[in-house]
């Protein structure tokens, strides 16, 4: 029986608005300040690509970290700390007068802020309130991410209109902060049981025992399930085209004639896209197998990135966009759903939390060898080629993957 006052949609509501700033402000947000931080430091685009990549390589190595945090510790206290820091990171940025104190920034205070307020704690709380409907729920919640994708970008261009891009990055800053540690601390539960309810909201059945119950699995044993290293490599491919392309689409259209606003309208086609992507893609792993939803996943993707590289027409160029967006917006719901099946919600956090540093090394190389290609040859004809490649070798690895209780293919 199906409990309809179930706190866990409301759950996923808030882990929704949560991955909605945390992601949104850091690297949807970034696209936008993108020319005006070249203007103001006088860096070429090699530079600029690097930010991205300082804050994934940070976030590598805070995630093991953060990772044994969200196992052992109230999630709620976790998001409110990180909430705070999270939010004077992006009040310092606006204070950065060399563009290596920005990257500072971004690789400490922010990036900790964001490791702790952001994926790895929503999904693990998530992964406490859902078992059979995981999938939707991660699929959903996953939403914020691109949504903000959608809203934010045109925020920030009229904010920094108004003001300028260091003033609001400040105000995100105090809104994150003013905003997100009372929603935390008042309206995050941790688990089921706290308020006197099951997983998935189903009242008396077997399946609503609580993660509590299952295995807790050290070091060593995580990382000789082969599983683990399969998904590295997949999503460490995924996410590193995705950062060779997305991360450059903002001035990849100023550079085929457009203007800024129209640059702005792409940002947001591709977060449209891959939000999309996580509804589609969260619904599939509850249908098909894990090999099938990933094809599916990658193949879209890598074609996407085809598409855009030979599009000249805008209206061309925004469907390119979309389809390669959808492709790549399925990757964080599908991680963090394969990370939870193979390994279980109690783990969850200590195994996503230990394959992040290893998916870094190949992640962060995807947007500053675009720049660089960029500044090189003037075009990004061969950084996207080599993406669509980088997409290829990822399908091929998906023919490894083996996950537990994972159905036929």
């Amino acid at each position: 029986m199906i409990d309809k006052n179930f706190y866990g949609w409301r759950i996923v509501g808030a882990a929704a608005l949560i991955n909605f700033f945390s992601i949104g402000l850091p690297f949807y947000a970034f696209s936008v300040f993108y020319i005006h931080l070249q203007e103001e430091f006088n860096a070429g685009r090699f530079l600029i690509s690097i930010t991205l990549s300082i804050l994934i390589i940070a976030g590598g190595v805070f995630a093991p970290i953060c990772g044994y945090l969200v196992d052992k510790y109230s999630i709620k206290k976790i998001l409110s700390i990180g909430s705070v820091l999270f939010g004077l990171g992006l009040i310092a940025l606006g204070f950065c007068q060399e563009y290596y104190q920005f990257l500072i920034v971004y690789g400490t205070i922010l990036s900790l802020g964001i490791s702790l307020f952001g994926n790895l704690a929503t999904a693990k709380l998530i992964s406490f309130w859902f078992s059979k409907k995981i999938g939707t729920a991660i699929g959903y919640a996953a939403l914020g991410i691109s949504l903000s994708g959608v809203f934010i970008p045109p925020v920030a261009v009229y904010l920094i209109s108004i003001f300028d891009w260091r003033l609001t990055y400040m105000i995100f800053g105090v809104f994150v902060i003013f905003f997100f540690l009372p929603f935390c601390r008042f309206f995050i539960v941790d688990k089921p049981s706290d308020i006197n309810h099951n997983i998935d909201g189903i009242e008396n059945s077997i399946d609503s025992l609580t993660p509590d119950n299952e295995k807790i699995m050290d070091f060593w044993s995580i990382i000789k399930v082969p599983a683990f290293w399969v998904l590295i490599i997949i999503f460490s491919l995924q996410f590193c085209a995705n950062l060779g392309v997305y991360s450059h689409i903002f001035p990849y259209v100023t550079d085929l004639g457009f203007d800024l606003r129209k640059a702005g309208y792409a940002v947001s086609v591709g977060a449209f896209g891959a939000a999309l992507g996580k509804l589609v893609f969260g619904k599939l792993i509850d249908i098909f197998s894990a090999r099938v939803t990933l094809w599916i996943s990658i193949t879209i993707q890598g074609l996407g990135i085809l598409l855009v590289s030979s599009a000249t027409n805008y209206s061309f160029l925004l469907f390119s966009v979309l389809i390669m967006s959808i492709g790549l917006g399925g990757s964080v719901p599908l991680m963090n759903i394969l990370f939870s099946k193979t390994f279980s919600p109690v783990n969850f956090g200590k195994a996503l939390g230990m394959a992040i540093p290893f998916m870094v090394p190949i992640q962060v190389i995807g947007g500053p060898l675009s720049g660089w290609l960029f500044d090189k040859f003037g075009n990004y004809d061969l950084a996207f080629s080599l993406n669509t490649g980088v997409c290829f070798i990822a399908f091929l690895f998906v023919f490894m993957l083996n996950v537990p209780s994972d159905k036929q293919s």
